[in-house]
């Protein structure tokens, strides 16, 4: 699983930051609220660790005659009365509310469980587009009866806008149905040359149109750290780098040209004064497509959504990933590595290739360490065997010796008159060898010496570059 995909929540907040600045949808907020609750009161969606999975605490179940939707929530403070539960949306231009059927408190103090109950097939679409489609610009409402009348304070996540592929659990109980637009393609001129929108062939006020581009993710609240995860895998026992591999996980988000989005707005409206331009969320087709070391390569496992982004990992031969790395920061138009496209295809139209790009700013260049993930060591077992000459052994001897303890990494063994030799293993991290594949490995060993008087001599924080290791 791509290592983003573990931590819904902040995900969430990456994807809800990058739709408002692409999309730019100015909702008509008012409508939907009668007055704001104080600054200080502040209502949050609970969350919970599943499976490994951070998640908002939503869910959706149904049987044979309803749907229901449970939302937890808690208030940072009492209020004076238990709280109503609104859900807020867009219907193509029109507000729409569904109340929530009961609020009851949910075991802590301050926190509430709200039940939607709906019975009927449209509704559910309704709320399916709702939670699904960033335009539908849904907001959790929390209202309160105080003397000063109906007070409300929207809930965070401020957008209730989770892609059904990445938020499968929030969708169990209402599945999505396969998508109903009817599509005419409507091309219009940008930058000298000429760009494919879509219009809605039943709501003709309606153009569609796809992102320019996916570029790496940024976390703002992770000093605009790019969401971008190293991890190297060796089998147990490897002896080589020949059996590491490397996996990246990285995400990328939609980028929109607002400029071309303006100019096609001017043109639309000269044909459809009450146009609205609106991003895909979806296609009938869509598959990833990115240049590796070995060629073009199909991501077969790439998680798309057309308005949150695409998640997808792909793993490597630990030999190629000083090139990858490379790649990150090559900014020549003839290189092709880390670079692709998403194939987009609406049935009956041609394909269209957005571009797919994974690049770094130059300032990551020596810092490959902050992107490294190990949640497991990988190691390299090197043998090293521990030999003595026979005259150490003689009995008669200056200071006769009766064994030889060498210890490596905490593994010890002894060797003796009769066994004068012993192999210990090493293990080296891969990462050292990876990322200073200019240093010689440097074996440490400890040594102790036994004589036959009882006396004892330590040797510890010894060190050699060679397998075959002459103690003392």
């Amino acid at each position: 699983m791509n290592v983003f995909l573990t931590d819904l929540v902040s995900l969430n907040k990456v994807i809800l930051s990058n739709a408002r600045e692409q999309f730019n949808l100015h909702p008509q907020e008012a409508s939907r609220a009668v007055c704001a609750l104080p600054t200080d009161l502040v209502a949050a969606v609970g969350t919970e660790m599943v499976s490994g999975e951070k998640r908002y605490q939503i869910s959706t179940h149904n049987n044979s005659t309803s749907w229901t939707m449970e939302v937890e929530f808690g208030l940072n403070k009492p209020v004076e009365s238990t709280p109503y539960v609104v859900l807020s949306y867009d219907t193509f231009g029109k507000p729409q509310e569904m109340v929530f059927n009961s609020v009851q408190q949910a075991g802590q103090p301050n926190h509430y469980r709200g039940q939607l109950d709906i019975t009927e097939l449209a509704e559910r679409d309704a709320l399916l587009r709702a939670l699904s489609v960033y335009e539908s610009q849904t907001t959790l409402v929390v209202v309160v009866k105080s003397d000063e009348g109906l007070l409300n304070t929207i809930t965070d996540p401020e957008v209730f806008y989770f892609a059904p592929d990445y938020y499968p659990y929030i969708y169990q109980g209402i599945a999505p149905p396969e998508s109903g637009l009817e599509l005419k393609l409507y091309p219009i001129p940008f930058g000298g040359k000429t760009v494919n929108y879509y219009q809605d062939n039943y709501r003709k006020n309606y153009l569609y149109y796809l992102a320019d581009e996916f570029v790496l993710a940024t976390d703002a609240e992770n000093s605009n750290k790019p969401l971008l995860s190293i991890t190297f895998n060796a089998p147990q026992g490897a002896t080589s780098l020949d059996e590491v591999s490397v996996q990246l996980d990285y995400f990328v988000l939609p980028k929109v040209q607002q400029a071309r989005i303006n100019e096609a707005t001017t043109e639309f409206r000269s044909d459809h004064p009450d146009g609205r331009l609106l991003p895909f969320a979806t296609a009938d087709k869509l598959e990833l497509w990115l240049t590796l070391p070995a060629g073009r390569e199909h991501q077969t496992g790439a998680l798309v959504d057309l308005q949150s982004g695409i998640a997808d990992s792909f793993s490597l031969p630990s030999h190629q990933f000083a090139q990858i790395w490379d790649a990150f920061f090559d900014t020549a138009p003839q290189s092709t590595l880390l670079k692709g496209y998403l194939e987009t295809t609406f049935t009956g139209f041609p394909a269209e290739h957005i571009p797919v790009r994974l690049a770094l700013d130059s300032s990551y260049k020596n810092k490959v360490e902050d992107f490294i993930r190990q949640p497991t060591p990988a190691v390299i077992n090197t043998p090293l065997l521990f030999k003595t000459s026979a005259a150490l052994w003689d009995p008669h001897g200056p200071k006769p010796v009766a064994s030889v303890l060498v210890s490596v990494q905490g593994r010890t063994k002894e060797l003796t008159a009769t066994e004068q030799e012993a192999t210990l293993n090493h293990q080296t991290p891969v990462l050292d060898l990876i990322l200073h594949p200019e240093k010689a490995t440097v074996y440490r060993y400890d040594v102790q010496i036994r004589y036959v008087d009882g006396s004892v001599k330590n040797a510890p924080n010894s060190e050699s570059t060679f397998e075959v290791i002459y103690v003392p």
